[in-house]
C-alpha cells in the first residue's frame, strides 16, 4: 500500500509538472509569433508605400518638376550649390544611412525594436553595425546596445530587429541610432 501512494504521488509529480514546462513551451512559442508578425506588418508596410510611390509614378502623379536652369556666372555663390537630397519620411542617421518606422514594442520584460534602414551610402556593405543610444524623458542617457543588417547593398531599404534586454519600454523617451562601421 505503501508503494502504490509513492507511485502515485510521483505520478502526479511528473503530470503536474509536465503540465507546467507545457505552459511555458506555449508561452515561449506565443511571444516568437509575436516578434515575427510584428516584422511582417512592418515589411508589409513598407512594401504598401513602394507599392504608392510606383503607382503615383506609373500614372506620372509624382510631382516631379524640374528647377529653372541657372546662368554660369564666373563667380559661385554659396547658393547656387545644391544641398543633399532629404528623405521624407527618414531619419538622418548619418553616413549615408537612413531610418523609419523605428518602433519600440514591449516584450515581457523587454523590448523590441524594429525598423527600417536605407543606405544612400554610395557602398554596398554585407554586414553593417549600428549603435542605439537610449533615453528617458528628462534626456538621461539610461542604454546603448548595438544590432546589425547582413547585406544591405547601396539604394537598398532592409528591415531589423533587435531585442534590448532589461529595459521596460515605459522609461524610453527619445533615442538615437548611428552606423558604427
Amino acid at each position: 500500500m505503501k508503494r502504490f501512494s509513492i507511485f502515485i504521488s510521483f505520478i502526479t509529480f511528473v503530470i503536474i509538472s509536465s503540465n507546467t514546462l507545457f505552459a511555458q513551451d506555449v508561452s515561449n512559442k506565443v511571444q516568437l509569433l509575436e516578434i515575427v508578425i510584428s516584422n511582417l506588418v512592418s515589411r508589409i508596410e513598407s512594401l504598401e508605400k513602394r507599392v504608392n510611390v510606383l503607382e503615383k509614378q506609373l500614372t506620372g502623379t509624382a510631382g516631379v518638376s524640374e528647377a529653372p536652369k541657372k546662368k554660369m556666372d564666373a563667380k559661385v555663390h554659396r547658393e547656387d550649390f545644391v544641398a543633399a537630397p532629404v528623405m521624407v519620411g527618414y531619419e538622418d542617421i548619418g553616413d549615408g544611412f537612413f531610418a523609419r518606422n523605428v518602433r519600440f514594442s514591449p516584450f515581457g520584460e523587454n523590448v523590441l525594436l524594429t525598423g527600417e534602414i536605407t543606405n544612400k551610402s554610395g557602398k554596398n556593405y554585407r554586414f553593417a553595425k549600428f549603435k542605439l543610444s537610449i533615453y528617458d524623458d528628462r534626456g538621461v542617457f539610461l542604454k546603448e546596445e548595438e544590432f546589425s543588417i547582413h547585406d544591405i547593398p547601396n539604394e537598398s531599404t532592409e528591415s531589423f530587429e533587435s531585442m534590448i534586454v532589461g529595459l521596460p519600454s515605459a522609461f524610453i523617451s527619445k533615442y538615437e541610432i548611428r552606423f558604427a562601421k
